[in-house]
């Protein structure tokens, strides 16, 4: 009986001092964490770089350039103008514009009609003088026919460009570029003197009206 007691007697005292040594090793480990999180240097992240926040390369694409700006606008308008000629489109949101009196509507037709015989020269002295300031529904028609015509004589140039070099090849290119130069021309020529007839008589009747596409262009461009 005495050495079953001694030996429980053991067994609780062995048990005590291993809870003790538990409780010291833990509130050394507790003491040393503690002391290493306020006396230890905090490591700092890395800056992010100029590449990107994941440093890949991968961040935001730059800002377009001004001509980048210009070239996507003009590629998506011309697009809205292909589209509304297929559905026979001429003009959008016409509107009378009741602050148009005779002599805006005369100078409005002027500028579209006397480009046939002189390209550009109406619009750029409308928009020179000083009494198109007070005038906007001459303004704006200056500055539509105006565009109009640049994009007229843009267009031409182009198609004769294209002929030029188809007509480099000897014999097969002569001919090809001779028949589509003779029945297209006349044929492109006739659309363009019906659209600033067209256009001019609209202005005319005092209207403000959206040419598909080049009138978005200038919108765009903040031109008009």
């Amino acid at each position: 009986m005495e050495n079953n007691k001694d030996e429980q007697q053991d067994a609780v005292e062995s048990s005590e001092a291993g809870s003790d040594g538990n409780e010291e090793l833990n509130s050394e480990a507790s003491y040393s964490t503690s002391d290493a999180g306020s006396t230890g240097e905090r490591e700092e992240p890395f800056p992010p770089t100029a590449d990107g926040p994941d440093g890949g390369g991968h961040g935001e694409r730059p800002e377009p350039s001004p001509a980048e700006q210009f070239a996507d606008s003009a590629r998506t308008q011309a697009g809205e103008a292909a589209d509304a000629l297929r559905r026979g489109e001429f003009m959008h949101s016409a509107a009378i514009d009741i602050g148009a009196d005779g002599d805006d509507r005369l100078i409005a037709l002027l500028c579209y009609v006397t480009q046939v015989l002189i390209p550009l020269v109406m619009p750029a002295i409308v928009l020179l003088s000083e009494s198109s300031k007070k005038r906007p529904f001459q303004r704006f028609h200056a500055i539509q026919s105006l565009a109009l015509m640049a994009f007229f004589i843009v267009f031409g140039i182009l198609f004769v460009v294209s002929f030029v070099i188809v007509g480099t090849v000897p014999l097969i290119g002569w001919l090809v570029s001779g028949l589509a130069f003779a029945c297209l021309v006349p044929l492109l020529a006739l659309m363009g003197l019906m659209a600033l007839a067209y256009y001019g008589y609209q202005a005319y009747q005092g209207k403000r009206f959206s040419i598909p596409g080049l009138t978005s262009f200038l919108q765009d461009q903040n031109w008009i």
